[in-house]
């Protein structure tokens, strides 16, 4: 149960929270174009049939800034012991499912919803630079999963994930403007779905700094960037669930989003003792390290749901 107390607090200052929310949401066009439209609501349910995987492009392109951050996360845990037998499979994993995205954004895959190739020339050229990034990175990722990994190995690979991940933001803020088009994805729907896929990466990077923190590694980057991390997390959070006016976000659409943003908050009550003490610079035993990781995936997965009845709702024009 969470009282007013706790959304009063979350949306204090709102003038100041908002841009935290939009930064990585760069949506082309005017910000009336859906009023601007007029008939829009009206689209016969066909036209939302013959978009190209819109959303799904914004979802996937979204998750690309998750994975970035879970390869490190899972490696760091290796590395250090932590469930072995599940941070190695999550690694493997993680590096599968990042090729797979990137191939699908740019060739399409039907299974995943994203239908036919990329032809926009500034798309391509955003997806071939996040390919020569992630050469080294999954290079760094192979070496531990071969048990070649050493805490140098984690502060490199910790290292390579940043200019990952910046790659992927600028990616996925290209891929919102590109197809928040009214005929095929709302804006307002665009900008919801790039938020709330946001919320997995910053999930992940928590993760990894967490095991950083633990392991003595890249502490001062990792303290700043788990404190600000946390921030935004908490703020975006509490916006999809409440909503919050100025940054353009509505309450959820319907009861089934509501309550999977429920699911994630309790996930996250759980998780933020362990991160608060990590950024106070108090020791984090194993068990906290092994609730911290598995923790994490399990708020990613829940809201990586959430993000697909987003994704869903947007196509029904809720």
């Amino acid at each position: 149960m969470h009282t007013k107390s706790n959304q009063s607090c979350a949306l204090r200052k709102p003038n100041k929270i908002a841009p935290i929310l939009l930064g990585l949401s760069l949506l082309a066009g005017p910000a009336h174009a859906q009023s601007a439209m007029g008939p829009i609501l009206n689209i016969e349910p066909v036209q939302f049939l013959e978009d190209m995987g819109a959303s799904q492009r914004i979802n996937f392109s979204g998750k690309l800034r998750m994975l970035s951050q879970r390869v490190v996360a899972a490696g760091c845990n290796y590395v250090a012991g932590v469930d072995p037998a599940i941070s190695g499979p999550t690694l493997q994993a993680a590096k599968t499912e990042f090729q797979l995205i990137v191939d699908a954004l740019e060739f399409g895959n039907d299974d995943l919803g994203i239908m036919g190739p990329e032809d926009r020339r500034k798309t391509l050229v955003g997806l071939s630079r996040l390919r020569d990034l992630w050469v080294p990175t999954a290079a760094s990722g192979a070496a531990i999963l071969a048990d070649e990994g050493t805490a140098e190995t984690v502060a490199t690979f910790a290292d390579q994930s940043a200019p990952l991940l910046e790659m992927a933001k600028l990616l996925v803020s290209e891929i919102s403007a590109q197809y928040s088009d009214p005929t095929a994805l709302l804006q307002a729907d665009a900008l919801i779905i790039d938020i709330a896929g946001r919320q997995r990466m910053l999930s992940q990077r928590m993760s990894k700094n967490v095991c950083l923190l633990a392991s003595g590694l890249n502490t001062d980057v990792a303290t700043q960037e788990l404190s600000a991390t946390a921030h935004i997390f908490d703020v975006s959070l509490n916006a999809l669930r409440y909503g919050m006016t100025d940054a353009g976000i509505k309450p959820p659409p319907n009861d089934d989003i509501a309550a999977g943003l429920d699911v994630v908050i309790s996930d996250w009550a759980n998780l933020k003792p362990i991160v608060d003490a990590a950024i106070a610079g108090q020791p984090i035993d194993a068990e906290q390290r092994s609730i911290m990781f598995n923790g994490a995936n399990t708020m990613t997965g829940n809201m990586n749901t959430v993000v697909g009845m987003y994704s869903t709702a947007s196509k029904l024009g809720l």
